[in-house]
């Protein structure tokens, strides 16, 4: 398991118009449940 889970925004978390698809809320929402701590990492 993992215990950080790092996402960036642009083109990995985020579409073509700047949303967070269904099948991304439910990825980050399943690691969680996991015991995993989700963070943005962008620059």
């Amino acid at each position: 398991m993992y215990k950080l889970v790092a996402i960036d925004l642009d083109g990995t978390l985020l579409n073509s118009y700047g949303e967070v698809s269904n099948e991304n809320k439910e990825a980050i929402k399943n690691a969680i449940q996991k015991g995993s701590m989700v963070v943005i990492a962008s620059r």
